[in-house]
């Protein structure tokens, strides 16, 4: 096997646990699984069968639809970075969403994508730009990929701004409006969305430094745009800085 087939096979299999984690318990059809990554269903049916022999694939009680199967569960439950963050960080999540009634989640970078590991659910309702826990962002999307995003070299930003390109076209997104918005986290330190990406809906995000310097982490609100006056927002940036700090 040539190393570009190799990679490229490589690419499928992590495509299809990407399509798959979205979309839930019911899984998908082959045709719908394959329609979504724009490959040929035969090349999809092989990654399948390959990812279905180690349990990373099963076949839902909808005889023909395709979800995960056990194998993801049982490795994201063993001991990893990600898991160590969100028993650390879960506490400060807890006391932020009771001391400020809105959901905080818990944000991680994952390649050019940033992934919801914990959330806690606040009191007051709100419209989301993630499903939850597991939920996928292309970074540079909304304030928690902003301040993490913020925190990488130039060269860095550009290189993943650049490849989320499409996938913020698919979302309708406003490009000038995520480059305004990683921008403001450069200049200011912190995450903030004033309701440029859903009318109403607003947010707030601090990254957590590393002992190493890097940065790959956040802690993020969602909130309604009508409670980010100048002075709330101060009051949530120190709320959540001194949980940062804490821990």
């Amino acid at each position: 096997m040539t190393g570009l087939s190799s990679s490229t096979n490589a690419e499928r299999a992590a495509s299809v646990l990407l399509v798959l984690g979205e979309a839930g318990s019911e899984g998908l059809a082959l045709k719908d699984i394959a329609g979504r990554m724009g490959e040929q269903k035969p090349a999809v049916h092989r990654t399948l069968m390959a990812l279905a022999k180690h349990g990373f694939v099963e076949q839902s009680q909808n005889r023909g639809n395709y979800r995960l199967g056990p194998s993801i569960y049982a490795l994201a439950c063993r001991q990893n970075t990600a898991a160590e963050k969100v028993r650390k960080w879960r506490p400060a999540l807890m006391a932020l969403a009771e001391r400020l009634g809105h959901c905080i989640y818990l944000m991680e970078r994952a390649g050019t994508d940033a992934v919801v590991l914990d959330m806690q659910m606040g009191t007051a309702p709100i419209q989301a730009l993630t499903n939850g826990v597991g939920g996928r962002l292309p970074m540079g999307l909304g304030p928690g990929s902003a301040s993490i995003l913020a925190m990488q070299d130039a060269g860095t930003r550009d290189f993943i701004l650049k490849a989320n390109i499409d996938r913020f076209v698919q979302r309708n997104v406003d490009l000038d409006m995520v480059h305004r918005m990683v921008g403001r986290a450069v200049e200011t330190g912190y995450g903030l969305d004033l309701g440029e990406i859903i009318p109403g809906c607003g947010g707030i995000a601090v990254p957590i430094r590393e002992r190493g310097g890097g940065t790959t982490t956040a802690i993020s609100t969602a909130m309604p745009l009508s409670f980010l006056s100048p002075e709330n927002i101060e009051l949530v940036l120190r709320e959540i800085r001194a949980v940062i700090a804490a821990g």
